[in-house]
C-alpha cells in the first residue's frame, strides 16, 4: 500500500498551492522550573529561549512547502511586530506572502505558548500555559474588497485551493461562496479544513472538507465511535455538501476516506510514540492536497496524509516535514532492509551528519561473501564499539582481484542486503576499490574494527583514523571460520556424494 505513496511523491514535481485562511504566529517561550510562586499555586518559570512559527493558515502553507509545493498564501494580519516576525518566517521558508492583507484596525493572531523543563517531577517538558492575542470580528468592507482581490490573484493559477477556516473572522459566507464559485469555474479543486460549527452548509460545492472527529460530530449530530458512525458521517457530509469527498481526522484511530464514487476506507495509525499533538491535523491537510495538486487519487492521498499524520505527533510542535525526511520513512517502511544500503556518493554526508548529531561512528569492512559465526561476531562486536556501525563491503570486481576468478559466490546485491538485515549493521556502503583506505577517508570513524588475526599496524587505514583522533580495536576471531574452508568443505562433500 506504501510503495505507490514512494512513487507518488518521488514524481510529484512542484504542485501549486493556494492557501486561504486565518493566519497565525505561534510563539514558544521555554524556561526552567524549579519552584511554585509564594504568590498562589502556580509554577515560576525562568523564561529562556523564544521561537516564532506560522500558525493556522500559515502552518499549512509552511508544511506544504516542506512537501515540495510551489505555495501562495492570502490571509490578515495586523500591522506589528508579530506580522513581521510571520513574513520573515515565511520568508526563509520560501512562502509567497503577498497575499497577506495588513489591517490597521486589530492585531495578528497570536498564540504564546509557555513550556517549562520540569525535571524534578519527572517530566522533560511541560506546557504550562497558553496566551491568545486575537480580534475574531467581521472584517470591515474594505478589508474584505482587499482579501477578495488577493485571493483572485493567487488562485488563478494555482493546481489545489486550499480554505482553512478557523474562525477567526476573515471568511463570511459571501466570501466562501465567492471562492469556491471563483475556483468550480476555473476546475480547480478546493480542499477545506473547516470551521468548528453545527452546520457546513457555507462550504457548499467545495472538492473536499477535512474535519477533524469533534468537527464532523458537531456538523452531522453523530457520535463518532465506530467505522459504520465514521461512515455515515462521511456520506452525509458528501450528500449535504455536494462533495467529491470527505476526509475525517480521527487522531489515533488514523482517518476514514468516502467519495462520490463510493470509495468508503478507513486507514488506520502505525504505533507511534507521541510527543505532541499540535500541528497533526494540519500536517494531514496538507499532505493531502499536495497529493491532491500531484494528480492522486483521493485514497491515495489519504494513505499519505495519514502517513504524515503519524510522523507529526512524534515531534514537538508544529513542525513542518521535509519531502525528503516523508520518502525516506516510507522507503524504509516499504523494505527497511534497502533504506541501509548508502551509495558511494552520499557516505561522506551521512558520515558529517551523524558527527554533527554527536554520534560515534564505527567501521569495518571485508568481502562478506558467505556470512558465518565468525562474520556475526566481528560485527557484533563492532556494533558495540560506537553509537552506529558503517560496514565497507567490496563490490564483486573488487572482491574478485582479491580473492580469485572464483569468488564471490554471492553477488553484491546479495551480500550487502544479507549484512543489511543484521541489527548491528546500521549502513554498508559498496566500494570498487582493492584497498579501503579512500572509503576510510570519506567516513573518518571515530573506532576502525578488523578482527585480532590482524595486527595493528597491519589494519588499512589505521594511521588515518589515528591522526584523526580515531582509534582502532581487534575484535576476538571465532577459530575454525573461514569462507574459504566452507567453500572447500562443501567441495569434498559434492565430491563423496558424486
Amino acid at each position: 500500500m506504501l510503495e505507490p505513496l514512494v512513487h507518488l511523491l518521488e514524481s510529484a514535481g512542484r504542485p501549486r498551492v493556494c492557501v486561504v485562511g486565518d493566519v497565525m504566529l505561534d510563539t514558544y517561550v521555554w524556561g526552567d522550573v524549579s519552584r511554585i510562586s509564594p504568590e498562589g499555586p502556580i509554577p515560576v518559570i525562568h523564561a529562556g529561549r523564544t521561537e516564532h512559527r506560522p500558525g493556522g493558515a500559515a502552518s499549512v502553507a509552511a508544511m506544504l512547502g516542506e512537501l515540495g509545493a510551489e505555495v501562495a498564501l492570502v490571509g490578515l494580519t495586523g500591522q506589528d511586530a508579530a506580522a513581521d516576525a510571520l513574513r520573515r518566517d515565511l520568508e526563509q521558508l520560501g512562502i509567497a506572502f503577498g497575499g497577506l492583507v495588513a489591517s490597521s484596525s486589530r492585531p495578528t493572531t497570536t498564540k504564546t505558548r509557555y513550556l517549562g523543563y520540569v525535571q524534578s517531577a519527572g517530566r522533560a517538558l511541560q506546557q504550562l500555559l497558553r496566551v491568545d492575542d486575537e480580534v475574531t470580528d467581521r472584517l470591515s468592507d474594505t478589508e474584505r474588497r482587499a482579501v477578495s482581490d488577493a485571493i483572485g490573484r493567487a488562485a488563478s493559477s494555482c493546481d489545489v485551493l486550499v480554505l482553512q477556516d478557523m474562525g477567526k473572522g476573515l471568511f463570511d459566507d459571501g466570501l466562501l461562496r465567492e471562492t469556491i464559485e471563483g475556483a468550480r469555474q476555473a476546475a480547480t479543486p478546493v480542499g477545506v479544513d473547516p470551521e468548528r460549527a453545527e452546520h457546513y452548509a457555507r462550504y457548499r460545492n467545495a472538492t473536499c472538507v477535512l474535519p477533524n472527529r469533534y468537527e464532523a460530530q458537531l456538523a452531522t449530530g453523530r457520535r463518532l465511535q465506530t467505522e459504520q458512525d465514521y461512515r455515515s458521517a462521511a456520506e452525509f457530509l458528501l450528500d449535504e455538501l455536494a462533495l467529491e469527498a470527505a476526509l475525517i481526522k480521527l487522531d489515533r484511530e488514523g482517518v476514514y476516506c468516502a467519495t462520490a464514487d463510493g470509495l468508503r476506507r478507513h486507514i488506520g495509525t502505525q504505533v507511534r510514540e507521541v510527543a505532541d499533538v499540535t500541528g497533526a491535523g494540519d500536517m494531514v491537510t496538507a499532505a493531502f492536497c499536495v497529493a491532491l495538486a500531484a494528480g492522486a487519487r483521493y485514497g491515495q492521498a489519504a494513505a499519505l496524509a495519514n502517513f504524515c499524520g503519524g510522523m507529526e505527533v512524534s515531534r514537538r510542535g508544529a513542525t513542518p516535514l521535509p519531502r525528503r525526511q516523508v520518502l525516506e520513512a516510507l522507503r524504509k517502511a516499504v523494505d527497511p532492509v534497502a533504506t541501509k544500503i548508502v551509495p558511494r556518493e552520499d557516505v561522506e554526508q551521512l558520515a558529517a551528519a551523524l558527527r554533527s548529531q554527536g554520534r560515534r561512528i564505527a567501521f569495518t569492512n571485508g568481502c562478506f561473501d558467505l556470512l558465518h559465526l565468525g562474520h556475526v561476531q566481528l560485527l557484533g562486536y563492532a556494533g558495540r564499539q560506537g553509537d552506529v556501525l558503517i560496514v565497507g563491503l567490496n563490490t564483486d570486481a573488487s572482491a574478485r582481484r582479491l580473492k580469485g576468478p572464483g569468488r564471490p559466490i554471492n553477488s553484491q546485491e546479495v551480500r550487502s542486503r544479507v549484512l543489511a538485515a543484521l541489527a548491528d549493521v546500521d549502513y554498508v556502503v559498496l566500494f570498487e576499490e582493492e584497498s579501503v583506505l579512500p572509503l576510510i577517508r570519506q567516513v573518518r570513524p571515530h573506532v576502525l574494527i578488523k578482527g585480532a588475526d590482524y595486527d595493528r599496524t597491519g589494519v588499512v587505514g589505521h594511521e588515518f583514523v589515528e591522526s584523526c583522533g580515531g582509534e582502532v580495536r581487534l575484535a576476538p576471531v571465532a577459530e575454525g571460520f573461514s569462507t574459504t574452508e566452507i567453500i572447500r568443505k562443501v567441495a569434498r562433500n559434492h565430491e563423496d556424494t558424486d
